[in-house]
């Protein structure tokens, strides 16, 4: 398994990824100022979680996905799907009125991907970065799987929580930073789902590699089955960092 590679954790991801809120959704694309018809471009879309909000609203969708395992799970005819990553996505120049990367911008190289991303918007338009931070102090179930990777690996970390987004964004020149945005929402999940949740996650499969991960998950469906966990309430608190393409 490689970092950032998902080909293995696809199936997975499809069936356990949650979505994200649509009240915030609704406040970016007013803070966008974009409107239906409109060319939007979506970086990282994986399996189209985000992609198909954006679909749905009746925007032109382009979606920028490398990993074909992922690309081919996606449900969003709608959507134009592109074999392109941030630093290369192989849209025409000043051809988007807005670029939104979910869930995946700490996977891009910023000195590389922000010219490009700049290259294919408007004058005056906007990138967006989101993404589900897990709120760790909500629920006992989801505290203690987080105590549990922390024990069997302890060099893990969420690599992109802490990182100074607002910085980023203005490091090469292309952007300045505009708002950040944060709203929480709950997502219920069964037992299946909360642990189809944890093999999607390939920072940790890789880190941790088989043998640990494999402990890891034992322990997790020991734990759960001692406490009959049927529902976990899992808590995120869903922040979105915007910026405009400075001209």
């Amino acid at each position: 398994m490689t970092l950032g590679d998902f080909s293995r954790q696809a199936d997975s991801y499809v069936r356990s990824r949650p979505s994200y809120p649509i009240e915030l959704l609704d406040l970016l694309i007013a803070d966008a100022k974009i409107h239906s018809g409109e060319n939007i471009a979506d970086f990282g879309a994986g399996t189209g979680i985000m992609t198909k909000l954006l679909a749905d609203r009746g925007f032109v969708v382009s979606a920028i996905e490398p990993n074909d395992s992922m690309r081919k799970r996606a449900n969003v005819p709608a959507a134009h799907w592109v074999a392109g990553t941030f630093e290369e996505s192989h849209l025409e120049s000043q051809s988007q009125r807005w670029a939104i990367a979910a869930q995946a911008f700490h996977w891009a190289d910023p000195p590389r991907c922000l010219p490009e991303i700049r290259r294919i918007l408007q004058p005056d338009c906007l990138l967006t970065l989101v993404w589900n931070d897990r709120v760790k102090s909500e629920n006992s179930i989801v505290s203690w799987t987080e105590n549990a990777i922390r024990q069997h690996v302890p060099e893990f970390d969420e690599a992109y929580r802490e990182r100074p987004w607002n910085e980023i964004l203005e490091s090469t020149g292309d952007f300045r930073f505009l708002k950040q945005r944060t709203m929480h929402h709950s997502i219920p999940m069964s037992r299946d789902r909360f642990l189809e949740l944890w093999r999607s996650h390939n920072r940790l499969n890789t880190i941790a590699g088989p043998n640990r991960f494999a402990k890891f998950f034992a322990d997790l469906v020991s734990h759960l089955d001692e406490h009959q966990c049927d529902q976990i309430e899992v808590q995120y608190a869903c922040r979105a960092w915007s910026a405009v393409r400075i001209d």
